[in-house]
């Protein structure tokens, strides 16, 4: 069997669509955190600037080799961290 006869035995497209999603929920409860309590303290803002640029990196992979899980998902994560990062400031 091939690697591509296995990926779609195992429906690999859907299953890395749910672990993309899963990526950008990941963050969510930090978003929450931050503005629940309008508190940044004990954040590393330098990790989230360098998780964003990560994130903004392989979204524009995937838009450039048309993968549409790596820009949407990483896309979206993206978003968060933008999000966050900016309530870093705020607060």
């Amino acid at each position: 069997m091939t690697r591509e006869q296995f990926a779609k035995k195992i429906r690999w497209p859907f299953i890395i669509w749910i672990f993309g999603f899963i990526n950008v929920g990941a963050m969510i409860p930090q978003l929450y955190k931050i503005i629940n309590t309008k508190s940044v303290e004990g954040l590393s803002i330098e990790m989230f600037i360098v998780y964003f640029l990560v994130q903004i990196a392989f979204s524009l992979n995937g838009y450039f080799t048309r993968d549409r899980v790596l820009m949407i998902c990483l896309g979206l994560s993206a978003f968060i961290s933008t999000i966050i990062i900016s309530t870093f400031f705020i607060f």
